[in-house]
């Protein structure tokens, strides 16, 4: 083996066009290396960044729509809001949050840092952040109703906490503190909704229930002539829950007032038949009394059943079956009222959108059955209402039954409310009913938010883009941890507090 010189040897080496690139790339790693580290810092404090700004974009507004906050108080609530969207395991620190706010503005300046990882190759530890927000006070009042879907499939995966923490989060900017908001300057109002709708027992005697079983709807599931409130009078552990069927048309779609002269104005009390003694049925809690006798449709008419029994405690089928939701809350200027009422919602039903948008019309509308709402017309008011569903609208189309469908708010499929005697059909004519419902809403000047909740594609997410004011105001499908940032930003949207800088 020849061994060359090692003036010979370099001379050679720089001359071969190989070791050539290989240096080259040796002396670019370093700096490509550490501009991609870079970017990755950097990128962590964008995002640090991003979240210091939503945090206080959110107290900006709650302080600024709270009256009669002294300087500590308005020190204490930005810190408040600031622990509450940026929690401690988010990534980065703050170091000093600063407050100023008069007659008409509301500043706040936060900063922060980010503790670099790849940066400290070049001497630097950390990266500061900040953020700036400055609010202007108008005179803007609200008119706020949350239509929200409690049914069953909400259950799932953590669904129904999770919108209970976005729904609060939408609360505590918009209406901060009970003792605050005793103005009205802000109203809001709670519409849980599954198959049907619970307007409350309280509403009995209003005069716009039919209790006299007048309207069209209002014993076509039975003899003629029943009366579903003496059917509950004969249940002994069970009796009307205050959930209501839905008018026939046109009134189903529109907020006509009801007038006991005009029975299909009025709403009849919700009452799911005892279906037949057949494991095809769904919804059987009494025994029919009939032996013998395949007639289905005669088995469910029958009246007489129900005298004098106790279903037993561990069914949970019924006569409110399909709605066990909460009742409404009208709209309120009271925190705490709204507040138990997010916090008292459950997962059962399936799902009928117009049943709930409807409802949620009526109780920002200024007419009866509800009459919280001022005039449309009324300049000096937003009205708005944010509507949420995780599903299609769903009556069971695939059950084997003769009723063709679960019980709802629309009866069963078999009545015709739906359209169709057919329950797949049925649920494509529930989508025009909410569509007719959005149109009819935004009409009147109303401007509709609405959600896909962790929702597949499907014609839903379409009617729902359709069913929001503008594209911008329509969020498609948020994870539970999205769904907070969700509720985040339409408050403030809403809050008609214009950020000026």
């Amino acid at each position: 083996m020849r061994i060359l010189e090692p003036a010979k040897f370099c001379a050679k080496f720089w001359k071969n066009k190989a070791a050539n690139v290989a240096i080259l790339f040796g002396l670019s790693l370093f700096p490509i290396l550490f501009t991609i580290g870079a970017a990755v810092d950097y990128g962590r404090a964008y995002s640090a960044q991003k979240r210091f700004s939503q945090a206080i974009d959110a107290a900006a507004l709650a302080i600024g729509s709270t009256a009669d906050l002294n300087n500590q108080e308005i020190q204490e609530m930005a810190q408040a809001f600031l622990d509450a969207n940026y929690p401690a395991e988010e990534i980065g620190a703050t170091s000093t949050i600063n407050v100023s706010s008069d007659n008409n503005t509301v500043t706040i300046d936060v900063t922060g840092y980010v503790d670099a990882t790849f940066l400290k190759v070049a001497g630097i530890d950390t990266i500061d952040v900040g953020a700036s927000v400055e609010v202007t006070r108008t005179h803007k009042k609200i008119e706020l109703v949350m239509v929200l879907d409690n049914t069953g499939s909400m259950s799932w995966s953590g669904k129904i906490g999770a919108l209970k923490t976005a729904a609060n989060t939408l609360l505590d900017i918009l209406m901060p503190e009970a003792e605050h908001s005793a103005n009205g300057d802000v109203k809001i109002g709670l519409v849980p909704f599954a198959a049907a709708v619970n307007i409350g027992t309280g509403q009995l005697n209003s005069g716009w229930i039919d209790t006299n079983a007048l309207s069209s709807v209002a014993w076509e599931d039975f003899q003629n002539g029943t009366n579903v409130l003496t059917l509950y009078d004969g249940i002994n552990n069970r009796s009307w829950n205050g959930c209501v069927r839905a008018r026939t048309e046109p009134f189903d779609t529109t907020d006509t007032p009801p007038a006991v002269a005009a029975p299909n104005t009025l709403w009849a009390p919700y009452f799911a038949p005892d279906e037949p003694d057949y494991w095809w049925y769904s919804n059987g809690y009494r025994n029919d009394g009939v032996s013998g006798n395949y007639n289905y449709d005669e088995r469910q008419r029958n009246a007489a059943k129900y005298d004098g029994f106790s279903i037993p405690g561990w069914e949970s089928d019924g006569p409110d079956s399909n709605c066990k939701v909460e009742e409404v809350t009208a709209m309120t200027a009271t925190h705490g009222t709204v507040k138990s009422a997010i916090n008292a919602m459950s997962a059962s039903g399936s799902t009928v959108i117009p049943a709930g948008l409807a409802w949620g019309w009526r109780l920002i509308s200024p007419d009866e059955p509800f009459t919280e709402g001022v005039a449309y017309d009324n300049e000096d008011y937003i009205k708005a209402i944010v509507l949420l569903t995780d599903g299609q609208n769903s009556v069971g189309g695939g059950v084997g039954n003769h009723n063709g469908s679960y019980y709802s708010a629309y009866g069963y499929a078999q009545s015709g409310h739906m359209g169709s005697t057919n329950g797949n059909q049925a649920e494509s004519v529930l989508n025009d009913k909410t569509a007719e419902l959005c149109t009819n809403i935004k009409n009147e000047g109303v401007l509709i938010y609405a959600i896909t909740f962790q929702l597949g594609d499907g014609p839903i997410k379409d009617l729902m883009r359709e069913c929001a004011s503008s594209t911008s105001m329509y969020y498609d499908s948020p994870s539970n941890s999205e769904l907070k940032e969700t509720f985040e930003e339409i408050a403030i949207g809403l809050s008609k507090l214009r950020i000026s800088k």
